[in-house]
């Protein structure tokens, strides 16, 4: 779906134009080439365009935020990889074990790095911001990898995913809207649609390697997760069946956010977007397994 979009192709052009012209070492080159060009959904970049647009700004206003975020989700992940000892993402070698962890440590330091200076022509308010979810992000990732060392509970996991994922979905709606429009409340409320975005998709994507049936990514290591949580309580359907109801609430709150915009191509594309990275996720892993089908039925997913 999102692949047909205007707002995909303009984000890949620009990533595409900045791996060509990239002045560094080779190594660097090479090992950043491998990242971009294994592609992705391209969901938070996508987010900064369409919240701009919903502005009345254009693409060129905020393409430097769409990389910089881009960048430093990137970064997020080649650094997940080391940690996890991950070997496939997005069905590709990881970079620490196409070259080696040293090398994926210290381009991921490179990309955070290029990712503030590309935020830099924003002014003060937007480099803070961008600097203090790279913060936030950290912490939801040290909250993670320790999960599994002591008493991980339900609050926990969600102060974890608000941080690790959530908070760059926020700050790539809130900070593209405010920059063009200037208009606060309605920053604050695409911050919220960012928010509840982030958190339903990183509970689809727990659900489904609960499932194990996620198959884009191999690592060694796994993480405590909020199914994991609840099947040691409830059981494994009733597990599934609470982080269903879990998703259906927070892509409903994350849809309500936008509610009071005016009608518009961006706004139909960023309600969209909610269910290309919920429900339609989950119906694309699951329509071979009929009692998830029936559970999805049973929550009107």
């Amino acid at each position: 779906m999102i692949e047909s979009w205007e707002e995909y192709r303009v984000i890949n052009d620009a990533l595409n134009r900045l791996v060509n012209n990239l002045e560094t070492l080779p190594k660097v080159k090479k090992a950043i080439e491998h990242l971009i060009r294994a592609g992705g959904k391209r969901t938070r970049p996508l987010v900064v365009l369409l919240s701009a647009k919903l502005a009345g700004g254009k693409y060129e206003d905020v393409i430097d935020m769409a990389m910089a975020v881009e960048l430093i989700h990137t970064a997020s992940l080649a650094h997940d990889d080391i940690i996890d000892r991950g070997v496939v993402r997005r069905n590709v070698e990881t970079l620490n074990v196409k070259y080696d962890p040293s090398l994926a440590m210290l381009v991921g330091d490179w990309l955070i790095s290029k990712s503030v200076e590309l935020t830099s022509r924003y002014g003060h308010e937007i480099v803070r911001n961008f600097a203090r979810t790279g913060m936030v992000m950290s912490e939801g990732e040290i909250l993670d990898v320790y999960s599994l060392t002591g008493d991980f509970s339900r609050d926990d996991y969600f102060r974890c995913i608000e941080s690790k994922t959530a908070s760059l979905f926020a700050f790539s709606a809130r900070n593209a809207y405010k920059f063009v429009s200037g208009d606060s409340e309605g920053a604050d409320r695409l911050f919220q649609y960012g928010l509840n975005l982030g958190i339903a998709y990183q509970l689809v994507d727990d659900l489904l390697e609960f499932l194990e049936i996620f198959e884009e990514k191999k690592s060694e290591f796994e993480s405590m997760t909020l199914p994991v949580i609840l099947e040691a309580r409830v059981g494994f359907r009733n597990a599934v069946d609470e982080v269903l109801e879990l998703i259906r609430k927070f892509t409903g709150m994350s849809k309500e956010a936008l509610k009071t915009f005016p009608s518009c191509d961006a706004k139909e594309k960023l309600l969209q977007l909610v269910d290309y990275m919920t429900v339609n996720m989950i119906r694309n892993y699951v329509t071979k397994n009929r009692e998830i089908i029936s559970l999805l039925e049973a929550h009107n997913i």
